[in-house]
Formats: structure tokens, sequence, C-alpha cells
């Protein structure tokens, strides 16, 4: 009987092991889907106001919307998306627009690994996660969340930005109507 207990016991922490770890990888691939959302918001801002927006509550607040919704970050379960702004991680101008001046980039670990200073400010171009954990997939060659930058860039299509649609007719595309002679 102990010996069908024990064995029990490792069997049901290997479950346990595997549903946290299945759990984890799910998490992931929701971050990566809501931070294309919101450099997929940060695109449509800068196209409908010829601008990139100052605040991720522009973004949100916005008539017409450029968000669909206010994203939660699914690793922190909150709302708390770290702006990243024109100027950050290397980055130039996107396009050549933005004509305000890019902020002083903040030192790495000064804030947690990446995480701007309060008083970084100026157009945003994208986002990061605020949690700095180490992550089960490698996402353009990096492994904690708050490396993870989503970031508009139209150099950059297609490459982790703003994918652009196949070629062809969508699926969504209504039928042609019909030729009647």
């Amino acid at each position: 009987m102990v010996v069908t207990l024990a064995v029990m016991a490792v069997f049901l922490t290997l479950a346990v092991q595997t549903a946290t770890f299945q759990r984890k990888r799910e998490m992931e691939e929701e971050l990566i889907f809501r931070g294309q959302q919101m450099v997929e918001g940060v695109r449509l801002f800068r196209a409908r106001f010829g601008r990139f927006p100052l605040s991720l509550e522009e973004m949100y607040k916005a008539k017409p919307r450029c968000l669909r919704k206010q994203w939660v970050d699914p690793i922190t379960g909150k709302a708390d998306w770290v702006p990243v702004f024109l100027g950050q991680e290397g980055q130039g101008a996107p396009g050549g627009g933005g004509a305000a001046p890019p902020p002083t980039p903040t030192p790495r670990g000064a804030f947690g690994g990446g995480v701007p200073s309060p008083q970084a400010r100026g157009p945003i171009i994208g986002v990061a996660s605020r949690s700095c954990e180490t992550s089960i997939k490698m996402y353009e060659g990096r492994t904690r969340y708050c490396d993870w930058k989503f970031i508009f860039d139209p150099q950059r299509q297609g490459q982790g930005g703003v994918r652009p649609p196949p070629p062809g007719p969508q699926p969504t595309d209504p039928p042609p109507p019909p030729k009647f002679r």
C-alpha cells in the first residue's frame, strides 16, 4: 500500500509540473499576442493622428479607438505595461516620424532591468512586460519578459512587429457579386 501511494505521489508531482509548465507556455503565447496588439494600437494611432502616442491611456481613449480594449499583461495579471519610448533600446526614429526629441535612455538595471525611469517621457513606440522573470520561450533572442520589447517599426513589418496581411483575397472578404448578362 505504501509503495502504491509513493508511486501515485510521483505521478501526481509530474502531472502538476507538466500542467504548470504548459500554463506558463500559454501565458507566454498570450503575452506575445497582446504585445503585438499594443504594437498595432501604436501603428493605428500614428496612422490616424500623424504622431506617436504620448501615453498608453491616449491609445485607449482616442476617438476613434486604436485599441479594441485595455490589454492586461498576462504575466503580471495587470494592465501595467512598461512603455517603450522613441530612442530607447537603440531605436532611432522609425519611419522618420515623431518630431519630439528622444528621451534619455535608462541604464539597464536601474529600475528592474530595462524598465524606464518614472521621468522617462516622449513618444511611445511600443511596450514591454513589467515582469523580469525568466521565460521558457526565447523571443527575439531574449529570455526575460521585461526584455521582450513589442515595438512598432515600419522597417521591420513581419519580423515581430505588425504583420502585413497575406497577399490575395482574405477569408473575411465577401465573394464577388454574380455576373448576370
